[in-house]
């Protein structure tokens, strides 16, 4: 329910001024480094990026760029160090971390920021994309059809935030709607069990139940959006950095966005090949068909951009945050790198 909501969002919140305030007191006889350039080498500069494991979205990419060399095109030598999703960010919001390849830009960047710890999103690699799947024979259509239902989902991720944007867009009070707190990884067997009407999840999880069988309908939740925010896109996953290794390594960032922009060409490109890849880097729990079939659909919302570019996109899904109470205040311009 509503109040359940509350409290997740508190403890989040609270896990996170705990760790601004532990490394303040800190910062005076320690400095840690998460993000390594050690030195230059033939393959170029060293760098370890912190990812979330599989299904997680930051996951995707890094596997594609090291089977491809695009590091090392852009001379960089990258080792992705994984951290399950609770440790990432208590590192991140630290310091012990000074850049993630999974970060959010409400999550990571602009909440942080609200509580002190200069972040700086410096490019997007994901837009938003969520929904709530249904069963298809429920009668289920549109988001003001799940008032007086059960529905799951993971309360404390910023998907679920700009769901319940869309959700008071569309005229659906959750306060009507019994909501069921699930781990991420809970949410498949839930709705495959029965006990919900309905969960709220994005990719791949959406494209897992769907695939090859017409049991589930996925409603729309990123129309809703694009709707009232009149912005076709929502930056919403990729690299954040702390402000103080964005000055330090200014020279850095373009050979990273490079990086990145080259896997996701590549994968766009070659679905079938990239879907190999990365199923064989998740140990086969994504398999190769729900993985080429997810990137031919352009659901993942892939695209990788310099959200300076795309300032009003960014203001829009803050504005959206504001509205459902997830930020305070609309953040400054430069919190996005290049957007001051």
């Amino acid at each position: 329910m509503a109040g359940g909501l509350v409290v997740e969002e508190r403890y989040t919140h609270d896990l996170v001024k705990r760790v601004v305030k532990l490394t303040c007191s800190r910062f005076a006889t320690s400095t840690i480094v998460g993000l390594i350039i050690t030195a230059t080498s033939s393959l170029g500069a060293e760098l370890t990026i912190p990812v979330f494991p599989f299904p997680g979205l930051g996951a995707f990419l890094p596997p594609v760029i090291d089977a491809k060399g695009f590091g090392e095109a852009n001379d960089l030598d990258i080792t992705w160090k994984t951290e399950p999703e609770r440790v990432y960010r208590t590192n991140f919001a630290a310091g012990t971390n000074k850049i993630g390849g999974s970060a959010t830009l409400l999550a990571d960047v602009a909440k942080l920021n609200e509580l002190g710890v200069e972040t700086v999103f410096l490019f997007n690699i994901f837009d938003f994309w969520g929904t709530v799947v249904v069963s298809a024979d429920s009668g289920i259509s549109r988001l003001q059809d799940l008032q007086g239902t059960k529905l799951a989902a993971s309360l404390p991720t910023t998907n679920y935030a700009l769901f319940r944007y869309a959700a008071k867009m569309d005229g659906l009070d959750l306060s009507k709607v019994a909501i069921q707190a699930s781990p991420v990884l809970g949410l498949i067997p839930i709705i495959l069990a029965g006990r919900v009407d309905g969960v709220q999840v994005w990719e791949p999880a959406h494209s897992q139940l769907v695939h090859g069988n017409d049991n589930f309908r996925a409603l729309d939740v990123v129309g809703v959006i694009a709707r009232h925010t009149g912005q076709s896109k929502i930056p919403y996953v990729g690299i954040a950095a702390h402000k103080s290794w964005v000055e330090e390594n200014e020279d850095l960032i373009p050979k990273l966005f490079a990086t990145y922009a080259a896997a996701a060409t590549f994968i766009n490109d070659n679905p079938e090949e990239a879907a190999e890849i990365i199923s064989e880097a998740a140990g086969g729990r994504l398999t190769r068909d729900v993985l080429a079939g997810l990137i031919r659909s352009g659901r993942m919302g892939m695209d990788v951009y310099w959200v300076s570019d795309a300032l009003a996109a960014a203001k829009a899904t803050f504005e959206a945050a504001m509205s459902i109470e997830y930020l305070n205040q609309m953040p400054p311009d430069s919190i996005v790198y290049g957007g001051e």
